[in-house]
């Protein structure tokens, strides 16, 4: 009877050891999205800065199809070429829910937000700080397409 008993609560404490943990990839980062997975054509690349709420820079690039691309790997790696192909980096991957983070860790490092609409997928990056004792909002948006 004890041993069941030993069983038993070994078995439980399994089972929560096992539904609690966050299934990752073999890189040890938890894996992407899988809509976020493969060729993107980048569109856009919008950064606005705000002081206070007030709009005082705004920068936007539109780019021509094929001109830049995002390539989400399944080993959590983004491959972006830029200039049709003439410049390559890869940066490491990983989310955290539906926190995208690109490039190395850091302990205040700065998810990107992803929503996804028919076969577009927009990333925004929100930082907030000081600066002359004013809040300062810098947005970073990316479009793609497939």
């Amino acid at each position: 009877m004890l041993t069941k008993k030993i069983s038993l609560v070994l078995l439980l404490f399994l089972s929560l050891v096992f539904v609690s943990c966050k299934d990752k990839n073999e890189s040890g980062q938890n894996p992407l999205d899988s809509r976020l997975l493969g060729k993107w054509i980048v569109i856009s690349k919008t950064d606005t800065e705000k002081i206070e709420g007030q709009e005082i820079e705004r920068e936007q690039d539109q780019y021509s199809k094929g001109e830049k691309t995002y390539e989400f790997t399944d080993n959590n790696k983004l491959i972006i070429v830029d200039g049709n192909g003439r410049s390559q980096t890869t940066l490491p991957v990983w989310m955290d829910g539906a926190k995208l983070f690109i490039g190395q860790d850091h302990p205040n490092k700065q998810p990107y937000t992803v929503t996804f609409s028919e076969n577009k997928a927009t990333l925004v990056k929100v930082e907030d700080g000081k600066e002359d004792g004013q809040k300062v909002t810098k947005t970073e948006e990316v479009v793609l397409e497939r």
